[in-house]
């Protein structure tokens, strides 16, 4: 494991329920996924790119998915849900507006409020892919919403702790043991040291953090990585590189910097292993959110196009 720059690792432990289920029917799911999409993990050598969310066609109709909190593919911005919408310059890039309002529940979390934009499950969210991902994420204060803001919109406020979550990589959230303590496999946030307390600004430390969750999902390994602190109207340059293994992972974070890691693991569990009867390792499916604990003010972050690719050259010139 290398550290690049200075970094914080934390351990802790995530509860979430499940029911068991049997493990062909989900074995099958799994395979015919890989099948509809025609690829071939052996065959991945090629600059191929698996995702393009480059934001070209002038909405956010790319994504396959889009929740307001009313429901996924339900409502739009004049629903009193959140807000979802395509802005065509923001400082400079074609951008998501992902607004999270208190009335905004993509969800069922309790206390939390949300909005998504989500693609279904893909074959190279699953072993033995490895993956790279580019995308750009600004966190806007009021002067950048003055001039760039649509309907509902607002600048910027992170809650106390650790729940506000930007882009996760999801554990599939079938059926899993109920000794199971899994939860987003790789997770991008913004964290703060702030005591956990609702409806209050979290102010203490505010800053970027990488969570990376894999391994025994009754007992799992969990790494938290602090990034610097928080910049508002800055567009922070993501690269993420990813292989998906229970046991011999990696993960790499590029921040700002697209050519030395701001950190590096080359030997880490990235999936959860779950016992006899149910399907192991888990698999992934790609989200991003405006997740936060419930708090009673609007808070908007934006995201530029995205791209998921084979290799380092595919998403660098995806867009």
């Amino acid at each position: 494991m290398i550290h690049l720059k200075s970094t914080t690792v934390v351990w802790s432990l995530v509860y979430m329920r499940a029911k068991p289920i049997l493990l062909l029917p989900l074995l099958f799911s799994v395979a015919n996924v890989i099948a509809c999409n025609g690829l071939n993990a052996s065959k991945t050598s090629g600059n191929i790119v698996f995702l393009n969310r480059d934001l070209s066609t002038g909405d956010l109709s790319q994504w396959t998915h889009q929740d307001y909190g009313l429901g996924t593919d339900v409502g739009g911005n004049t629903r009193g849900g959140g807000y979802l919408w395509y802005h065509p310059n923001v400082a400079g890039r074609r951008v998501a507006g992902m607004t999270v309002t208190p009335t905004a529940h993509a969800s069922p979390a309790a206390s939390s409020d949300s909005v998504f934009l989500w693609e279904p499950g893909q074959s190279w969210n699953y072993q033995p892919y490895q993956i790279w991902l580019r995308t750009s994420v600004m966190f806007p204060s009021a002067a950048t919403i003055s001039s760039s803001g649509l309907s509902g919109e607002a600048p910027f406020a992170p809650t106390t702790g650790e729940w506000n979550w930007f882009l996760v990589f999801h554990n599939d959230s079938n059926p899993m043991p109920g000794c199971a303590k899994e939860y987003g496999n790789i997770s991008l946030d913004v964290k703060t040291d702030d005591p956990v307390a609702s409806g209050v600004i979290g102010t203490n430390n505010v800053r970027i953090a990488l969570r990376i969750m894999g391994g025994n999902d009754c007992s799992p390994n969990i790494v938290w990585v602090n990034g610097p602190p928080l910049q508002w109207d800055h567009w922070y340059e993501m690269l993420l590189h990813i292989k998906w293994d229970p046991k011999r992972g990696i993960v790499e974070w590029y921040l700002d910097n697209s050519s030395a890691p701001y950190y590096s693991n080359l030997k880490i569990p990235t999936l959860f292993t779950r016992p006899k009867g149910y399907v192991s390792p888990s698999y992934t499916t790609l989200t991003l959110p405006n997740y936060r604990l419930h708090a009673p003010w609007n808070s908007t972050i934006y995201v530029g196009p995205l791209v998921v690719g084979s290799t380092r050259s595919s998403v660098l010139n995806g867009f």
